[in-house]
């Protein structure tokens, strides 16, 4: 479970992430950070899946990498972190040396298109980027047998496209849960969706 000090350096990146959008800043100063709830559902849903390959699409400041780097240390597995933006991913860094969660972070600064390809099989995908990145990156994972992959902002940025296409791929179940800004949580049972 996550510990008092995880907690509360989740509470002080989403309360920073409010005072940026209540003040306005433009969308590229802006930390985008997965609400709390979402962040403790996410964590004790990787440990339940006992994922030990792990992986986050738009780590940002950390407020995600926080909640599945613990999950990774539960399950002694390793968290890849991708960001694309240099100063987030620094202050991510920092964030999680501090919280001595660093050991079980692969930090990756790139564009996600560079480098899925190489990238996995995965147990545990969580994807919080460019929502029009979503499709596109959801069909370039490598997926794990059983894999569970997490989407957020499902309701908030009304995703149906994206939803209707995990739908329609084989191998796969899905389902939007009204956590947070909305999560579609999809499994894999089988078939296309799976790649050595």
């Amino acid at each position: 479970m996550l510990t008092e000090a995880e907690r509360a350096a989740i509470a002080e990146l989403w309360a920073r992430k409010l005072d940026q959008d209540a003040r306005g800043l433009p969308q590229a100063e802006r930390h985008r950070n997965l609400e709390p709830a979402s962040a403790e559902f996410i964590h004790v849903l990787a440990i339940g899946c006992g994922a030990r390959s792990l992986l986050e699409i738009g780590g940002s400041s950390g407020l995600s990498s926080i909640a599945l780097a613990a999950a990774a240390r539960e399950t002694g597995g390793t968290l890849t972190s991708i960001e694309v933006e240099p100063h987030r991913q620094a202050e991510s860094r920092d964030r999680l040396a501090g919280l001595r969660l660093a050991a079980h972070v692969a930090f990756v600064l790139a564009d996600a298109a560079t480098c899925l390809p190489r990238l996995g099989p995965f147990d545990f995908v969580l994807i919080d980027c460019e929502k029009d990145d979503y499709v596109r990156f959801f069909d370039m994972l490598r997926l794990a047998p059983e894999a569970t992959v997490v989407a957020d902002n499902i309701l908030s940025h009304d995703l149906r496209a994206y939803v209707r296409h995990v739908r329609g791929t084989a191998g796969v179940e899905s389902v939007t849960l009204p956590i947070g800004k909305g999560l579609e949580v999809t499994r894999v049972t089988g078939g296309s969706r799976v790649r050595p």
